[in-house]
């Protein structure tokens, strides 16, 4: 665990022997020479030679005592990992000289690998006292600080490490890894890099950097990680598992699951790759098949814990919720848990409680889940940038904006906020013959962004400056993304969410594109949010109630704004009147878009569709209403959203009495 660095060590004469066997007769003749120790002992460690090193140190010492000796037996006996012999031999070195560095160093590294964390700390905290420029102490005192918990001052610990050594690699690797832990992706990324250009030929540096920007969402920039890391070693498992993964969440599960499976050639006990087979059955609705990949090899208290989890849900997904709900508890109880895993532990140990009406004790695990992600959001710089959107597309300025004029008729963006209900309306059009589904496109999102990065304005502003060619361009770019999902729809759906925030952009470009906004119960929706444990750090205003309602209040504005502006084709369609008559909602969305009738619209909860999305298990259900008016079973901690939701601005959207009676009918 952990690690020592070089031992001062006194000078031989340079006039004694040079070899083993030489030093060794020399002995013969002065038995007691304490160089000729010395130096033979230098030799056998040179050679690997750790025993013969240690009795030459052992002989020495037992006749001279001295801190350099004492100490370097301690290091030698630290190599050879034989911890609780080196301890009372460093001490004694401690003893002769209090303030030597290393020797500290030396007793952090054998008291913290016999697992004595909090006086392994307190050792290497004397080392770098007493030698405030000593790296490697720096380092063992991250990594002990990291095995204690105390993620901060672990972290601060490898910086300084990192500072005096930026030339190591481990302080660097080790200082990216907890960062990750952390959910600090984009610092982590930066110690990534660098450790590539210190490692270009290290497939796990590659690999290491790939993880980062998963987690963030860039998932070419990690495929393109993953694959260099293939390219340096074709049979490194840890990679080809994780560029499954990314192709999990591009939605292309052949690919996937063909990764996976080469992670399992390579390594036949790579349980990480074994849990992407199974979650990609999860996905495709095949949850008996799923939980038989996973259950004579799962032990919730040992297995990987990607296994542990997906097990869990897919015995919910089984209905088996309290036999998910007995795995995550004895996952929760593991010693092993990072931040990360534990918060997923919690949030799905949650919904198996809810699903087994324990609602007290499910919130409490949704509340410790929110509380572990790592994500805050800025509700004042919210607030400021839908204030900015709105004053770019107010009514007097919307006509001196350029736009491209595209026909293109094929884009489909259903909005909403998150889990209302833009999946299930996906799902549905996606069986449309004549209707492609591509899940939660960035692009919309990305062009936005790239509008005015080169001049350093941001969107909205970049919107409002744009030029006619550069609308042309996005949109052209745009438009090669709905190809490559599918050449010959004649419809394409993205349903990001946060696509509400673009659709000026979206006019400007787009001109016949359709909008179909999906609306749900503010309380339903909010909790739902809460209850969902969202990958990656994109929709950071879930994990909090009051970030929920400021977010929840600044979509209202703004979907105010473009009912009363947009120049868009535009379809609402109110999530719990779907529930109550699938069949009359699907056909006007159908008829909205244009299209002719397709019976497999009904027949959405058998398609074998890879659904990627937070939603992908309901989904595969037919349609159901238990999820209506379900905030009534959270009402005692409902406070903060019937307080922080603007109810006003609800009511004015003409909407809520619709809501209203769908739920008081349930």
């Amino acid at each position: 665990m952990l690690h020592n660095g070089r031992v001062g060590v006194a000078k031989a004469d340079p006039a004694l022997p040079m070899t083993a066997e030489s030093v060794r007769r020399a002995l013969e003749r002065r038995p007691d020479d304490p160089q000729l120790l010395w130096r033979l002992a230098g030799i056998e460690a040179d050679a690997g030679r750790l025993g013969a090193a240690a009795a030459a140190l052992r002989t020495l010492t037992e006749k001279y005592p001295t801190p350099d000796s004492l100490d370097r037996l301690g290091f030698i006996l630290n190599r050879m990992g034989r911890y609780r012999e080196a301890v009372p031999v460093l001490r004694q070195a401690l003893q002769l000289q209090p303030g030597r560095a290393s020797a500290w160093n030396s007793a952090g590294e054998a008291l913290g690998n016999l697992g004595q964390i909090k006086e392994a700390i307190d050792a290497f905290a004397r080392a770098v006292q007493g030698q405030p420029e000593f790296g490697h102490a720096h380092y063992n005192l991250g990594l002990a600080l990291r095995a204690d918990g105390q993620k901060e001052a672990a972290a601060g610990a490898l910086r300084k490490a990192v500072t005096l050594s930026p030339d190591a690699a481990e302080p660097l690797q080790a200082l990216g890894l907890l960062l990750h832990t952390m959910g600090r992706y984009e610092h982590a990324i930066r110690c990534f890099r660098k450790l590539v250009e210190l490692r270009p030929q290290d497939p796990a540096a590659h690999t290491s950097l790939g993880t980062s920007l998963h987690m963030l969402g860039d998932l070419n920039a990690a495929r393109d990680c993953y694959q260099r890391a293939l390219d340096l070693r074709s049979d490194y498992a840890p990679a080809h598992s994780n560029l499954g993964t990314v192709y999990q969440s591009l939605r292309d599960a052949d690919e996937a699951n063909a990764c996976f499976r080469r992670a399992l050639d390579i390594a036949p006990d790579d349980e990480a790759a074994l849990a992407g087979l199974a979650t990609n059955l999860d996905r495709r609705g095949r949850y008996q098949e799923g939980w038989e990949l996973l259950q004579d090899r799962l032990d919730p208290a040992r297995s990987h814990l990607e296994m542990v989890i997906t097990a869990a849900q897919l015995q919910g997904h089984l209905g088996d919720h309290a036999r998910a709900a007995d795995i995550l508890r004895a996952a929760l109880a593991r010693r092993d848990l990072d931040d990360a895993t534990r918060q997923r532990v919690c949030f799905s140990l949650g919904a198996a409680c809810d699903a087994e009406d324990r609602y007290a004790e499910a919130f409490e695990h949704f509340r410790h889940g929110n509380e572990l992600k790592p994500v805050r959001f800025n509700q004042q710089e919210y607030r400021d940038d839908v204030a900015r959107l709105l004053r770019v597309y107010a009514a007097d300025s919307r006509a001196g904006l350029a736009r491209a004029e595209d026909d293109d008729p094929r884009p489909v963006f259903v909005i909403g906020m998150p889990r209302s209900g833009t999946s299930l309306v996906e799902q549905i059009l996606s069986c449309h013959a004549d209707v492609a589904g591509a899940g939660e496109l960035l692009d919309l999102g990305r062009l936005a962004i790239g509008l005015g990065q080169a001049d350093g304005v941001k969107f909205p502003d970049s919107a409002a400056r744009a030029s006619r060619t550069d609308l042309q361009r996005a949109a052209r770019d745009y438009s090669a993304c709905l190809s490559a999902q599918d050449k010959h729809a004649l419809r394409v759906t993205d349903k990001t969410p946060a696509n509400h925030l673009f659709l000026g952009f979206v006019e400007q470009m787009f001109p016949r594109a359709h909008v179909i906004h999906c609306v749900r119960h503010p309380l339903d929706t909010a909790l739902s949010c809460y209850f969902q444990n969202f990958a990656g750090q994109g929709i950071p205003f879930s994990y909090r109630l009051d970030d929920i309602c400021t977010y929840f209040n600044g979509y209202l504005e703004v979907m105010d704004h473009w009912r009363r502006h947009s120049g868009l084709a535009f379809h609402e369609v109110i999530y719990e009147e779907m529930v109550s008559d699938q069949e009359a909602i699907s056909r006007e969305l159908v008829a909205f878009l244009g299209l002719e009738w397709d019976p497999a619209c009904l027949k959405f909860h058998k398609s074998d569709r890879l659904v990627a999305t937070a939603s992908h298990a309901q989904v595969r259900r037919p349609m159901y209403r238990s999820s209506v008016g379900r905030f009534s079973r959270y009402e005692p901690w409902l406070g903060p959203l019937l307080e922080g939701i603007d109810w006003d601005a609800w009511r004015a959207t003409g909407l809520a009495d619709r809501v209203d009676a769908q739920i008081d009918g349930s």
